[in-house]
This record gives C-alpha cells, sequence and structure tokens, in this order.
C-alpha cells in the first residue's frame, strides 16, 4: 500500500507511524502538510516518483490553507486524479463533515482512534482491505510516463 499522508498534525503522523510499524506493513509513505501540498505532490509525481502507483490517499479534515473538503473537491475536478482513492481519516464525527466526503466520492471516512492500538487496527484493517482489492492501471502508468 502506497500511501500519501495528507496531515498536518505532527503527533498524528508519529501516531500514524506507529501504527504501520505495529501493524507489519511495508507501505511506503509521503507526507503532505495541507492539500495545497498534497495536490503539487500528485501532479508532479510522475515527474519525481515521490508516490508510486497504486496508492491510497489518507486524509484529514481540518487543515490550514486547503482543508480535506476543498482537496477532495480539487481532486474530483481534476481530470487525471479524479479517480484517486481517497480514506478520510479525521477527528470530525460531525454527520456534515461525512456526507460532504462522500459526496466528493471517498472511498472510506474514518474517525481518529484516539490511541496507538486502535490505530494499528485501523491500518491493519485498511491494509487488508487494499491488498484483496483489484486496483486500476492508470494511462500515464500504461503508457510508460
Amino acid at each position: 500500500m502506497n500511501i500519501l499522508l495528507v496531515e498536518d498534525n505532527d503527533v498524528d503522523v508519529l501516531l500514524f507511524q506507529r501504527a504501520l510499524r505495529n501493524a507489519g506493513t511495508n507501505s511506503s509513505v509521503v507526507r503532505a502538510k495541507d492539500g495545497v501540498e498534497a495536490l503539487e505532490i500528485l501532479n508532479e509525481q510522475s515527474a519525481d516518483g515521490r508516490i508510486q502507483d497504486p496508492y491510497v490517499i489518507l486524509l484529514d479534515i481540518n487543515m490550514p490553507r486547503m482543508n480535506g473538503h476543498e482537496f477532495l473537491k480539487e481532486l474530483r475536478a481534476s481530470e487525471h486524479l479524479a479517480s484517486s482513492r481517497v480514506v478520510v481519516v479525521t477527528t470530525s464525527d460531525d454527520p456534515r463533515d461525512i456526507e460532504l466526503a462522500y459526496g466528493n466520492c471517498a472511498s472510506g471516512y474514518v474517525v481518529k482512534p484516539g490511541g496507538s492500538a486502535e490505530m494499528t487496527e485501523v491500518i491493519k484493517s485498511l491494509q487488508d482491505y487494499w491488498d484483496i482489492c483489484e486496483h486500476p492501471v492508470r494511462q500515464a502508468a500504461s503508457q510508460g510516463r
């Protein structure tokens, strides 16, 4: 599982990294601190290879500059990024945030667990799901770009 982690909170990033280690995954992770940086990474990915395809985006909602909802809207408007798989992982359990995320075609919505053990279970579940899924081949990848 190649992951673009869009998260502004350094403590949550550390919790996520610990959970990845505890889950025993061999995932590669690229971090963006907000939606603006995430779009820059995704738009430049074929040039610098920072995030390998297939990838999943784990997205926080509450971030500076461009929040998760704004990012999802921009992502879905982009012809070459619209099919990206996005799982929202956030502290918000507000039904409006959940509805808006799924309205912008989020693949899933997870309320951040409070501790390392719970986050490890979330990561294991996501990894198991990722492992059984068939992933699309992006046109640019199939053309050798």
